[in-house]
Order: C-alpha cells, then structure tokens, then sequence
C-alpha cells in the first residue's frame, strides 16, 4: 500500500518589474486545500500593490481532481484571473491541458498551458 501525501504550495518571486506567483498542487488536493490556496492567493495578489502580477502553475504533480474542486478552482479563476498579466500553465496530463486549453477564453485571454517547464517559464516571465 503506498502512501501519498496532497498539498498545494505557494511563493513569489519577483522578476524585473513582475511579481510571479507559482502555485503547485500535488497529489489529489482536498477542497481544504484549495479553500487554503484560495485565500492565500487572494491575500498575496491584493497586498502585492505592484502593476504587473503572473501567475504560474505547476500541475506536473497533480494526479488528479474532483469535479467539485475543479469547479470551484474554475469560477475562482475568473474572479482573479483579469488580474494577472500572464497566466502560464505546465502539465504533461493531456485530459488537464485539454481542459484548461479550453477554458482559458473565459478566465483570462493572456493563459497559455505548456508541455515543457521550461517554455511556460520564460514566457510567464517576459519583461
């Protein structure tokens, strides 16, 4: 019997004049979770005060989701997600990809899913 642990982590950084945050998700989070990421992310984006805030999102450790977090996380996304010059998403799961690939014209128009860390990393990132 294996034992796996969920969680979601959180942290900033700042690069040139852009706050990222990079939230990553582990494991099958719980709605306590995301409850948690949800205001900490809500806390970090209004008491940030800086003019250009991105967001990148690691779910290349997520083994999965439940519909109702998903949906939750959903409707989160659009309540902030205009708030975020860039929003980059990495994830080699093709069903998350696919899913958020489509989705993405409702929560912001400046979110592009990746396949390779690498690639969503500098584009989160450009000045």
């Amino acid at each position: 019997m294996t034992h796996q642990t969920s969680h979601i982590s959180l942290n900033v950084q700042r690069h040139h004049t852009t706050l990222v945050l990079n939230i990553k998700p582990s494991g099958r989070p719980s709605s306590d979770d995301f409850n948690k990421l949800s205001d900490m992310t809500n806390s970090a984006l209004y008491a940030i005060h800086s003019q250009e805030v991105a967001l990148f999102v690691d779910l290349s450790e997520l083994t999965s989701i439940s519909a109702k977090n998903a949906w939750n996380e959903l409707l989160h996304g659009l309540k902030i997600g205009p708030e975020f010059k860039r929003i980059a998403v990495y994830g080699q799961n093709r069903w998350h990809n696919l899913m958020i690939s489509t989705l993405s014209w409702l929560i912001s128009p400046n979110l592009k899913v990746f396949r390779h860390k690498q690639e969503a990393t500098d584009w989160v990132m450009v000045k």
